[in-house]
């Protein structure tokens, strides 16, 4: 037998590596499963295994790679790696170098809405203190659907057989898609306007996929703006989708939804038979205590002997009344003694003789003034003549009655003759009229 011909385990390792390391389709691989016995070690190296429903393969990605995640791999995330394979020679396991780790798909999804619940949660939009109260007996209800679905045909179902009173709207709304998000958000704002009582938004079952919608924060915020209430519905009872936190009032399923907005129309009917019941159990009551009270009230002797009830009475007000006269006409004749007693008083103090005495003073006095104003009005009539007198035999007009003149010229008063020449004419004025002379000699002599 030729030894020569097997190869030791490390070297059939190490040469089935250096295929591995050669081959162009392993040096670059991607590959799509779900992580098992994830363990970052206190190297800062991540370690996992993959698998799908078949094969399970090793898995290691190095410190300065997985320093770079902008997630925390754990059990059971659907990933999608891209990386190299290789073969590890001290176990000769093959396993894969992972370069990158992303979350796959739906994985990402759900790593986003983690982050909303959270920021949602935070702010307090999930508190009770934001949630609308239910109306007990509403009127109006619009329902945010497929106007052809399932759901809504089971709502309308429901809402006839428990409470036939109410009235319906259906906004006819895409539930699932792309466009659906921003349709379901137009109709919750356009049902908001509608004025109703209550909004439901609610859909059938299905993949969480087709639910998404329903956990897209734009959606939750728009839950959260609407001022009417909103009950949501969506899905089966093991879905709960982020409006499901938000909403007013979470049901399980569409038709509990129209379950938990209407109160059974039978139930109702059953209370108010209930209340009736006890209304007149306790009217008769009331009526049966009245009764006893009353024939205790006829048997009181009192009222067997109704002179009884007001003699003492009508006694009291007689001594009552006597009692007020007396003390009036006590106090009107104390009264009386008091202002006759104060009008003596001030007849001795009246002011009345002084004014007398003075009004008597001053009329004389009055006399007396009048007496010297007329004479002294006398005296200066008097004194005003004499000097009208003596103004008027000292004035031009006087003076040329007595035969006196003044001379002018260009009507000024000549009051020396050297004033005037030879030839000039001059005007003498008398009492009466003027005369125009011609100068023939100028005398000037002093």
């Amino acid at each position: 037998m030729e030894n020569n011909k097997y190869l030791s385990v490390k070297a059939l390792t190490k040469y089935l590596k250096y295929k591995f390391d050669q081959d162009p389709y392993l040096r670059r691989v991607f590959v799509t499963g779900e992580l098992s016995n994830v363990k970052l070690h206190s190297s800062g190296h991540l370690y996992f295994a993959l698998k799908d429903g078949h094969s399970v393969i090793r898995g290691i990605m190095f410190k300065s790679a997985a320093s770079k995640l902008t997630f925390e791999p754990v059990e059971g995330q659907k990933v999608l790696i891209s990386g190299r394979v290789s073969i590890f020679e001290n176990t000769g396991q093959y396993q894969i170098y992972a370069e990158d780790i992303q979350i796959d798909g739906i994985g990402q999804l759900f790593e986003q809405l983690e982050k909303d619940k959270k920021e949602l949660s935070g702010k307090g939009y999930f508190d009770q203190e934001h949630k609308k109260p239910i109306p007990e007996f509403p009127k109006n209800i619009v329902l945010i659907s497929s106007a052809t679905s399932a759901a809504v045909k089971d709502m309308i179902t429901t809402f006839k057989r428990r409470y036939p009173l109410v009235t319906l709207h259906v906004l006819n709304t895409l539930m699932q898609g792309a466009e659906s998000k921003n349709d379901v958000i137009n109709q919750l704002e356009y049902a908001d306007t509608m004025k109703a009582d209550l909004i439901i938004l609610a859909r059938g079952g299905g993949s969480i996929e087709d639910l998404w919608t329903f956990n897209e924060k734009s959606v939750a915020l728009a839950v959260f703006n609407t001022k009417t209430p909103v009950i949501t519905g969506v899905g089966h009872e093991t879905d709960t989708t982020l409006v499901d936190y938000i909403s007013d009032l979470r049901a399980p399923t569409p038709t509990a939804a129209a379950e938990l907005a209407v109160p059974f129309y039978q139930d109702i009917i059953q209370r108010l038979k209930e209340n009736e019941l006890k209304f007149t159990r306790d009217i008769m009551q009331n009526i049966r205590y009245k009764k006893q009270s009353l024939d205790a009230l006829a048997g009181y002797y009192k009222f067997r002997t109704p002179s009884l009830l007001y003699d003492q009475q009508t006694e009291r007000l007689i001594n009552q009344k006597d009692k007020l006269v007396s003390n009036f006409n006590n106090s009107f004749k104390e009264h009386t003694y008091v202002l006759k007693h104060i009008q003596s008083s001030l007849n001795h103090l009246s002011p009345m003789p002084a004014i007398i005495m003075y009004q008597n003073q001053l009329a004389g006095l009055n006399e007396n003034l009048n007496q010297s104003i007329h004479q002294i009005n006398k005296n200066n009539s008097r004194n005003l003549l004499n000097k009208i007198e003596m103004l008027d035999s000292l004035s031009p007009t006087s003076v040329l009655k007595r035969g006196y003149s003044y001379t002018t010229k260009d009507e000024k008063v000549i009051k020396d003759a050297g004033n005037i020449k030879k030839d000039e004419l001059i005007t003498s004025h008398f009492h009466r009229g003027n005369v125009i002379s011609k100068v023939i000699e100028v005398n000037n002599d002093e």
